[in-house]
C-alpha cells in the first residue's frame, strides 16, 4: 500500500472490528490531511469522512431568461 503521515482509528465494515485508517494519495488536490477519503491499512476498505466545512457547495445552474 501506500505511506501516509495521516492516521486515524476507525471501526472498519469490512473487518468489523476498529483499525488504522489512512489517507491514500489524493487525485483531487486536497492538501495533506485535509482530504475526506481514508483506507483501511489492513484491508483497504475505502471511507469518506466529511463535515458540511469540507464539502464544496455546488455552482449554482444560470440559465438565460427565454
Amino acid at each position: 500500500m501506500w505511506t501516509s503521515p495521516e492516521r486515524r482509528s476507525e471501526r472498519c465494515p469490512s473487518c468489523a472490528e476498529e483499525r488504522a485508517f489512512e489517507q491514500p494519495p489524493c487525485l483531487d488536490g486536497h492538501e495533506p490531511g485535509q482530504c475526506p477519503e481514508w483506507a483501511c491499512v489492513d484491508c483497504g476498505h475505502a471511507m469518506v469522512f466529511a463535515t458540511a466545512e469540507t464539502i464544496r457547495p455546488a455552482r449554482q445552474l444560470v440559465t438565460a431568461a427565454a
